[in-house]
């Protein structure tokens, strides 16, 4: 025996078992070494239920009482002390699972009559039960005065005496593995209580009744239990012809609990030698039955095919459950009525875990037929189709059952469903059957769902009506862990009115196909069903939306079949304008009109979700961009459409979601999630729209009207004849594009008091063409602030964050300084360097008094792999542009003493041959002229007591002197840098040698 003392961790109980062996004994060998074998076989790492067989001395047991007795075997009920010894279910608290006894257990002991005779019929019976804790055998023990050896069971299994039904029964049980399971029993008949007959027809007849042991429960997590007087229902089956056929009539059922029909066991009346199938009763259907053969048997069918509680529950519905019936369509073959059906359908009620009734007097279709056959054939052409659905609702059934008018003794087709034209119903049912579980229902809508129907617009084919649908679409839901179709009622929609159509469906049929169009969601369907004016026999497109205008209609339909499911795609739509709120001006000219405002519902965007892949963002703020005159001009409504949804920029920043219409001017609006100004000028804002377009990398600039109000604190820097400068502060800033996390991109506008340059073109309000030329010659492109670029340089501002490594002479130690501004001078298609280049570079001065900038190192673009050289920032910016703004202070010996500087630094370039031309011939001799500056700056007055030349020194002073005079003119005459002057730069390396060298456009 096994000490009840003891908990074993599951790696332990094989050591435990081996060393234990011996501590027992049945005092046969045959049945020890069974039992032996029988421990040896528990897998450690099996993570299933286990129980360890045991050999229980009799001794064990208290309080046995008889309960059953044949010629074979004596059953008793009683406690066993020490109990089994199992796997226990999970430790939540620690999840593991240990091996534990179960004391004082409740077991069923199987007293075998002279079985003390034959070990092997012992053994093999020992073989028959299942593995399973419900049923599971503990082990063997032997009656100490009567020598009979007793199987220890966790419940009884009854046995029917007919060899063929025990074999069937076993079979089933030794195949369950999982939770939820249905153990199969023989229930004896004295285990049913207030047996009440419900429905009888010449082969069966149905009684509800109480079982009093009632089907055993199953959960992972708590032990399998009887949850007595369970109401169930008798199925009685008279006049079985055989055993094999009751068998074939219960392998029809499915094995697992979470069925519409489970069935739970066998029993026999002992009266009449039937055989019953005990079925649960989630539902009442005991009462649902038709006394046809044919269509018992055809609708148990059905309901055996279910398989969880998503599917469709096909019934008997009896004719008194169906009011006001009413005939809405008739012919030769056909009759059809409305109906409203009291009880309703059944539904799987998530809550409460059990079918029930939706009696909310559910309307309903009826079809009568004459003949049983050809009902059965119609209703499998419906169930086929609605069972493969799948929908999670029983919304989207197209039939509910089959009925029977009593008095002409027609059988009736039950539909959810029918428009009385067998093409759009068969149409209606391949849409459904092509949905997936994201999708809109496509369905047959009753006329009389609409309320507040107002026509929008006409034509010679077709009349479109705004209208609101009381019950609304089909629309999915997967909150709280289940997964259905619900309706969202009061939906306004769009009734498309197809004129003389109820002569045509084949047309009707076509014109629907056009919108069906199969994208990755349901919100982005944009036709919810068919349905019928019942005045004009017009047949009715209901949709999601509809402009009225066919090209316009056509062109939106064509944009959305283009989508594919990438979450980067807008979702371009029709958008009714009052869906519009809080519209607010914000310009407005000849052409246009923006107004901002709330869009309502707010545009599709992409998500992750398998169920929904596309959703609403609510109450979304947008621009209305309104087209002046667009009503006549549909075709240039569609181009200026198509022109933004080439660019990158406009997908990413401008977003075109739709377009709407005003309905007071009828002009037509794009809605945009950004807006950018406008002139009011055609030619430029053509122009700044074709720069936009062109924005199709990160490093584009985006070219904008600006209006002049956005402009603070402006200042003038520089004028002359053609144009004047002026420094200023853009408070919006521009627009620069902005990475976020998971690789989210945005624009923003850089607006911390953004300086920036206005250059004014005098006089360019008369010539437009002009003006676009000018804005032409400047670079689209960022980088660092640009403020040189020539043909084989650019040259860039820029912070050098750790800086540069300076020795200091207190310190005595080299140290960096933090964030300087630097000049980076990036070399055009310097990937391949040389070493001449290299070379030239050590040229570069890094002597700090040089007059030529120094060079601090060299780097590389990571991404062109462009060389650039590091050198010092002339933070002044040139000469030009100095001399402009210090003019009053600028005298002649300033003067001398910069060109002195500048020819310093000459001289320096032409000593390390870092000049243009190496030949001293096609150049002045630097030393000459630096020779000649000094001598006159020496000569200007600078020094008291040295002058080299007194005529210099007085001309020097009366040049002086006019200056000082003219300081006035001098202001308003400031040199510029002529629009056609060339700065030609030298080729710094073979490498360039084909390049274009002019700098068309290096002012500072």
């Amino acid at each position: 025996m096994l000490s009840k003392k003891i908990s074993f961790e599951i790696s332990n109980i094989q050591e435990y078992l081996e060393k234990n062996l011996i501590c027992w004994t049945s005092g046969n060998e045959k049945v020890d070494n069974f039992v032996q074998e029988m421990q040896l076989k528990i897998n450690n790492k099996d993570d299933k239920y286990e129980v360890v067989f045991q050999w229980v001395p009799y001794n064990q047991f208290s309080g046995i009482k008889e309960t059953e007795k044949n010629d074979l075997k004596t059953v008793y009920s009683a406690i066993w002390r020490d109990g089994p010894l199992h796997k226990k279910y999970w430790d939540i608290n620690n999840y593991t699972r240990n091996y534990a006894r179960e004391s004082n257990k409740k077991v069923v002991l199987n007293c075998l009559h002279n079985s003390q005779g034959s070990i092997d019929s012992l053994i093999n019976e020992t073989k028959k039960y299942p593995k399973h804790e419900c049923l599971a055998l503990y082990g063997i023990s032997q009656n100490p005065d009567t020598g009979d050896y007793i199987l220890v069971q966790n419940n009884y299994i009854w046995f029917s005496e007919n060899e063929k039904i025990d074999n069937f029964i076993q079979e089933r049980q030794l195949k369950i593995n999982n939770f939820g399971d249905i153990v199969l029993e023989w229930i004896p008949y004295n285990q049913f209580n207030e047996i009440k007959e419900k429905g009888k027809n010449g082969l069966i007849t149905v009684y509800l009744a109480i079982w009093i042991d009632s089907p055993i429960q199953q959960n992972s997590f708590i032990r399998d239990t009887r949850d007595s007087n369970k109401e169930v229902v008798l199925k009685c089956l008279h006049k079985q012809e055989s055993i094999d056929s009751l068998i074939n009539e219960a392998k029809k059922y499915p094995t697992k609990y979470e069925t519409f029909q489970a069935l739970y066991g066998i029993s026999q009346n002992p009266d009449t030698g039937d055989y019953i199938l005990v079925q649960n009763n989630s539902i009442i259907m005991a009462d649902h039955i038709s006394k046809n053969k044919k269509i018992d048997d055809f609708i148990q069918e059905m309901q055996l095919k279910m398989n969880a509680y998503n599917d469709i529950i096909f019934e008997w519905i009896p004719y008194n459950q169906l009011d006001e019936i009413k005939e809405i369509v008739k012919n030769s073959s056909i009759t059809l009525y409305s109906a409203i059906w009291k009880n309703g359908p059944l539904h799987y009620d998530y809550s409460h875990k059990n079918f029930i009734r939706d009696s909310m007097n559910n309307k309903v279709a009826l079809k009568c037929y004459n003949s049983v056959d050809f009902l059965i054939n119609k209703a499998e052409k419906y169930l086929t189709k609605t069972n493969m659905l799948n929908m999670f609702n029983r919304g989207i059934c197209g039939i509910h059952g089959i009925s029977q008018n009593p008095k002409t003794n027609n059988f009736i087709l039950v539909l959810a469903w029918t428009s009385g034209n067998e093409k759009i119903d068969d149409f209606i049912q391949d849409m459904q059957l092509k949905i997936n579980n994201n999708y809109i229902v496509f369905e047959w809508i009753p006329y009389n769902q609409f309320n507040e129907i107002k026509e929008t617009s006409k034509n010679g084919h077709i009349t479109i009506y705004s209208a609101i649908w009381k019950n609304g679409p089909l629309d999915f839901n997967s909150g709280w862990g289940h997964y259905e179709y619900t309706r969202f009622s009061y939906r306004k929609v769009a009734l498309k009115c197809l004129h003389k159509s109820q002569n045509s469906v084949d047309f009707l049929i076509s014109e629907a196909k056009k919108y069906l169009i199969n994208i990755f969601d349901r919100k982005i369907c944009n036709i919810y069903g068919i349905s019928q004016d019942p005045n004009t026999n017009n047949y009715i497109l209901v949709l999601a939306w509809a402009s009225g205008n066919e090209k316009i209609d056509d062109f939106i339909r064509e944009l959305q079949l283009k989508l594919n499911e990438k979450n980067d795609d807008i979702v371009f739509e029709w958008i009714p304008y009052n869906l519009f709120d809080k519209i607010k001006l914000i310009l407005k000219n000849n052409s246009i009109t923006i107004y901002s405002a709330v869009w309502k519902d707010g545009p599709l965007n992409y998500n992750n979700n398998y169920y929904s892949k596309y959703s609403r963002y609510h109450t979304f703020e947008v621009a209305l961009k309104l087209l002046h005159g667009s009503q006549g001009l549909i075709d240039s409504l569609i181009n200026e459409v198509k022109k933004y949804s080439t660019s990158k920029f406009c997908k990413e920043f401008l977003k075109i979601y739709g377009i709407s219409q005003d309905p007071d001017t009828n002009d037509y609006i794009l809605v945009q999630e950004n807006f950018t100004w406008v002139s009011g000028n055609k030619k430029i804002d053509d122009f700044v729209q074709e720069m936009q377009l062109k924005i199709n990398t990160d490093e584009d600039v985006v070219f904008e009207w600006i209006p002049y109000d956005k402009f603070d604190y402006i200042k003038e820097a520089s004028k002359n004849n053609l144009t004047t400068v002026y420094s200023a502060v853009w408070y919006d800033g521009p627009l620069k594009l902005k990475y976020h996390e998971y690789y989210h991109r945005n624009y923003y506008r850089d607006a911390y008091r953004q300086v920036v340059a206005l250059k004014c073109l005098h006089n360019s309000e008369n010539s437009i063409d002009f003006l676009i030329n000018e804005a032409k010659k400047y670079s689209t492109k960022y980088g660092h602030p640009l403020y040189c670029k020539g043909g084989f340089t650019t040259v860039y501002s820029a912070k050098w964050k750790d800086g540069l490594l300076e020795y200091d002479k207190v310190k005595e130690i080299h140290e960096r300084n933090p964030n300087i501004v630097i000049a980076l001078k990036c070399l055009h298609n310097s990937q391949n360097i040389s070493n001449e280049f290299l070379n030239k570079i050590k040229k570069f001065s890094i002597n700090k008094r040089s007059n030529i900038l120094n060079i601090y190192g060299i780097s590389q673009n990571p991404d062109t792999k462009e060389y650039i050289i590091v050198l010092k920032y002339a933070k002044k910016g040139n000469l030009n542009n100095w001399i402009n703004k210090n003019y009053e202070y600028f005298d002649w010996q300033a003067k001398l003493s910069v060109l002195d500087n500048i020819i310093c630094g000459l001289k320096e370039i032409h000593q390390k041959n870092m000049c243009w031309d190496s030949d001293p011939n096609n150049r002045p001799n630097i030393f000459e002229v630096n020779n000649l500056i000094t001598s006159f700056y020496k000569s200007s007055g600078v020094d008291f007591y040295i002058v080299e030349n007194e005529e210099i020194e007085m001309q020097f002073k009366k040049a002086e002197e006019y200056r000082k005079a003219s300081i006035s003119s001098i202001k308003n005459y400031q040199a510029a840098i002529h629009s056609q002057a060339i700065y030609t730069s030298r080729l710094l390396n073979p490498f360039t040698k084909d390049l274009n060298s002019e700098c068309l456009d290096c002012v500072i």
